[in-house]
C-alpha cells in the first residue's frame, strides 16, 4: 500500500511539473501586448507612425505571432509629461510586455519608465529619446546632424535660387516646440554648428532669444507665433529672409500663415522650409505664390514599423540592447549602436517629387 501510495505521489509530482512547464511555455509563447504612445494624438505625423506600426502588428499576427496592439496618448492641447505618465501607469498595471513611447519630457518621464523596466516590461523610445538609463532601445528616425543638414540644405538651395549666397547673406528664424523637447534642441544645436561652418555661414541667426520660437505642442500658439514670424519677413520688417519649422506642426503653420497674411512677404525674396509630412506641405509646395518650396522628413510609417519590429524582437529575446543589428521585416537589416537603431537618412521633398509620397 505504501509502495502504491509512493508511486501515486511521484506521478502526481511529475504530472504537476509537466502541467506547470506547459503553462509556462504557453505564457511565454502566448499573446504579446505592445503599447505605443506618441507625444500627442490627432496629428498627421503620429497618425502616419501608427499606420506603419499597425502594418507590422498585422504582419506578425498573420505569421502566427500573436500581438495585441494598444495605442494611446495625450491630446494636442494636453501634451504634458503628466498626461503621458497617467497612461503609462495604466499600462504598467495591465502588465503589458512592451512600451514604445515618444516622450514630451525626457527627464521627467524617466522614473515612470524605470518603474516599467523594474516590472519586466521592455521600454523603447521612438521619435524622441528619454534618459538612456530609462529605456532599453531608442528607435531614432535619423541622426541629428543628418536632420539639421537636410533642413539647412533645403533652405540654402532655395535661397541661392532667389539670389542669396556668401555675398548676399540672410537672416534665419525658426519655430520649434517646447524647450524641453530633446529632439528639437539637438537639431537646433546641429543647425547652429552648420551655420558656423564655411558652406553655410551666410545663413545667420541674429538673436536666438528673439529668432527661435517655442510655442510648445499647442496648435493655436504655433499658428500665432508662426504668424508673428511671417510678419517679420514682410516689407519694412526685421528682414528675416528664411523661416524653418522644426516640428511637423510648425512647418505647415508657417505655410498657412503666409497665405493668411494681409501683407505678404515677397515670394521671390523669402524661403520657408521645415519638418513635416509631404501631405501636410504639398499644397504649399505646389503653390508658386507661397515661399514654402520644400520640406524635410523621413518615412513616418517606416518609423512605426521599425519600432514594433524592434519591440517584439526585444521582448522575445531575438535581440538585446547589446546586439549589433536586427532584421526588421520589409525594412531589412539595421545596425544597433549604443542601444540606438537608426531608421535612415533624412529626405528632402519639393515640387519635383512631393507627389510620390502619400503620408
Amino acid at each position: 500500500m505504501k509502495k502504491v501510495l509512493g508511486t501515486v505521489l511521484v506521478l502526481f509530482v511529475v504530472c504537476s511539473a509537466i502541467v506547470f512547464e506547459g503553462c509556462s511555455k504557453d505564457s511565454s509563447s502566448g499573446t504579446l501586448k505592445i503599447a505605443m504612445m506618441p507625444k500627442f494624438k490627432g496629428e498627421n505625423y503620429f497618425d502616419a507612425v501608427k499606420i506603419g506600426a499597425q502594418e507590422a502588428v498585422d504582419e506578425l499576427n498573420k505569421s502566427g505571432k500573436v500581438v495585441d496592439f494598444l495605442y494611446d496618448g495625450p491630446s494636442q492641447d494636453q501634451a504634458t509629461n503628466q498626461k503621458q505618465v497617467d497612461i503609462l501607469e495604466g499600462w504598467i498595471a495591465q502588465k503589458v510586455s512592451v512600451i514604445l513611447v515618444s516622450p514630451n519630457d525626457p527627464t521627467a518621464i524617466a522614473p515612470t519608465l524605470k518603474k516599467a523596466q523594474s516590472r519586466g516590461i521592455k521600454v523603447l523610445t521612438f521619435d524622441a529619446d528619454a534618459q538612456a538609463d530609462a529605456r532599453d532601445l531608442f528607435i531614432n528616425q535619423a541622426v541629428s546632424s543628418g536632420i539639421a543638414l537636410g533642413l539647412v540644405k533645403s533652405a540654402a538651395d532655395n535661397l541661392k535660387l532667389k539670389g542669396y549666397g556668401p555675398s548676399a547673406p540672410v537672416n534665419v528664424a525658426l519655430v520649434s516646440s517646447a524647450k524641453t523637447d530633446a529632439n528639437q534642441q539637438e537639431w537646433l544645436a546641429e543647425i547652429k554648428k552648420l551655420l558656423a561652418a564655411g558652406d553655410y555661414n551666410w545663413l545667420k541667426i541674429k538673436n536666438e532669444d528673439s529668432d527661435v520660437y517655442y510655442p510648445g505642442p499647442d496648435e493655436t500658439a504655433t499658428q500665432s507665433q508662426s504668424g508673428t514670424l511671417i510678419g517679420r519677413m514682410g516689407p519694412g520688417a526685421d528682414q528675416i529672409q528664411a523661416a524653418i519649422g522644426l516640428t511637423s506642426m510648425a512647418s505647415p503653420a508657417l505655410g498657412s500663415q503666409y497665405e493668411a497674411a494681409s501683407v505678404k512677404p515677397d515670394v521671390s525674396k523669402t524661403v520657408i522650409t521645415g519638418l513635416a509630412t509631404p501631405n501636410a506641405l504639398k499644397s504649399y509646395i505646389k503653390n508658386s505664390a507661397n515661399p514654402l518650396d520644400a520640406g524635410v522628413l523621413w518615412s513616418c510609417m517606416d518609423l512605426g514599423y521599425l519600432a514594433i519590429q524592434s519591440g517584439y524582437q526585444l521582448a522575445k529575446g531575438t535581440i538585446t540592447g547589446s546586439s549589433a543589428s536586427l532584421t526588421a521585416g520589409r525594412i531589412g537589416q539595421r545596425d544597433i549602436s549604443n542601444k540606438t537603431i537608426i531608421l535612415g537618412p533624412a529626405l528632402i521633398f519639393d515640387k519635383n517629387n512631393v507627389d510620390q509620397f502619400n503620408y
